[in-house]
């Protein structure tokens, strides 16, 4: 046998092998999906970690030395490393025109022409809504306002989709949609569940009924409503900001010791993204380029830019304290009451189209959510100038365009705009360098 043909054997050889040692590897399994719930997750992030924290001797002693844990998946130059499931390098990092931003996570169009066929309705809670299919099967959640603050919901949820994408987060496809009465057809398996747990099939004067409990529609009998388009994959359930996917090999980073959920306050903080906790976010297993991974979302923006889904009274003190804040608790009993707390000082535009966000009051160095999020709590200056840094990447362009995508009425467009620029300007300003500290201002 010469030579050459031992080689070519050997190739061949070992090329059969491969495959066949690919063949033998089983495919990746997707993790189970796993649910969150609401009131644990108040009482855990309000009263258990708290005591735990303070409790902490090691954190403790990492607080008083200075000395907190710094992000762990950062490369040399203290970037995220890549690549990553959680966050893309976009504006700060790349340049994205305004015209790419507002394609964002796909290209924008909402439901397609023709009727809706409504597959599924959440009557339940104060804020009513359903999903559908469009006339060529695309499918979608349907959001809606209160009638108390027409347009506020909506809006933020579209706005914020668009301003977190440009940020490079993972989001759905978001859009303002109108529909009639009339648009809607009722699929035949549709079913609608009671108070009582039974179910009985979906009628037009139960749609009828649901849609009496949102803004009403406009001369033209037309609906104003939110569009967010299925995810693409398997859903898995939202993550979390603390620990890891004990079935994800891939989730190998403690949530809370990522840069990239880390530096998400900054970016929360301009948006006034107080309900930035676990249940609005989102794993979907997803197949990309022939490899099957958990990519994370971050979902429900309704609750951003001082919004919210439900008819209560505006909260002045939204973004300023925790609903359970033991240090204004303590302030307070100190000063038996006479301390006034910073939002006091807030004055509310009266837009009801808006939610209440400002910029004057605003301190960007001390937001806060709605309740402790376990990836703030152990940010540290590295990670908030990281997404300063993308702030500043943000011109008045892209803010603009951004929210024009909320249809508002001009006069709460043009506040919005002006708040959104002040308060990306205060947390520039505060948290990057000063040769990086001023702000794009370009208008393409």
């Amino acid at each position: 046998m010469t030579r050459a043909t031992m080689i070519v054997l050997a190739v061949v050889l070992a090329c059969t092998t491969g495959r066949a040692a690919a063949a033998a590897t089983p495919a990746p399994q997707a993790p189970k999906p796993q649910g969150t719930s609401n009131l644990y997750g108040v009482f855990d992030h309000s009263v258990v970690r708290p005591i735990t924290r303070v409790t902490d001797p090691a954190l403790g002693l990492r607080v008083l030395t200075h000395r907190r844990r710094e992000a762990v998946n950062v490369d040399a130059a203290d970037q995220v490393r890549l690549p990553s499931t959680w966050w893309q390098p976009r504006l700060g990092y790349r340049p994205v025109s305004v015209e790419r931003m507002l394609q964002g996570p796909g290209d924008a169009t909402g439901p397609a022409p023709g009727p809706w066929t409504v597959t599924k309705a959440k009557s339940q809670g104060v804020s009513p809504g359903f999903q559908i299919e469009d006339a060529k099967g695309g499918k979608f959640i349907i959001k809606f306002d209160v009638p108390q603050f027409p347009g506020a919901s909506t809006a933020a949820d579209v706005i914020g989709s668009y301003l977190f994408w440009a940020a490079g987060y993972n989001v759905p496809e978001n859009t303002i949609e109108h529909f009639r009465m009339d648009d809607l057809r009722i699929a035949d398996d549709a079913k609608v569940t009671d108070t009582r747990g039974r179910s009985r099939p979906m009628t037009r004067e139960f749609l009828a009924q649901l849609l009496a409990r949102v803004t009403p529609p406009d001369g033209d009998g037309r609906y104003r409503c939110m569009a967010s388009r299925y995810l693409t994959g398997k859903p898995l359930g939202p993550f979390r900001y603390a620990g890891r996917r004990a079935d994800d090999p891939e989730d190998r980073v403690p949530h809370e010791l990522r840069r990239e959920l880390r530096g998400l306050w900054t970016i929360a903080a301009w948006v006034n993204h107080a309900d930035c906790r676990d249940a609005n976010s989102l794993d979907m297993w997803v197949t990309d380029h022939g490899r099957s991974f958990v990519r994370h979302y971050l979902i429900d923006f309704g609750s951003t830019l001082g919004s919210t889904a439900t008819p209560i009274e505006r909260d002045y003190s939204n973004g300023f304290e925790y609903y359970v804040d033991y240090g204004v608790m303590a302030k307070q009993t100190a000063t038996l009451g006479m301390l006034r707390p910073k939002w006091f000082a807030v004055r509310d535009p009266n837009l009801p189209s808006i939610g209440f966000i400002e910029s004057d009051v605003f301190d960007p160095a001390a937001w806060r959510p709605d309740y402790p999020n376990p990836a703030f709590d152990d940010r540290t200056e590295r990670d908030i100038r990281w997404g300063a840094r993308i702030l500043a990447g943000f011109t008045d362009a892209h803010i603009r365009a951004a929210v024009g995508r909320g249809e508002l009425p001009p006069d709460a467009a043009d506040y919005l705009t002006r708040v959104l620029i002040a308060r990306r300007d205060k947390l520039v300003q505060r948290w990057q360098p000063e040769d990086t500290a001023t702000p794009q201002r370009a208008s393409e």
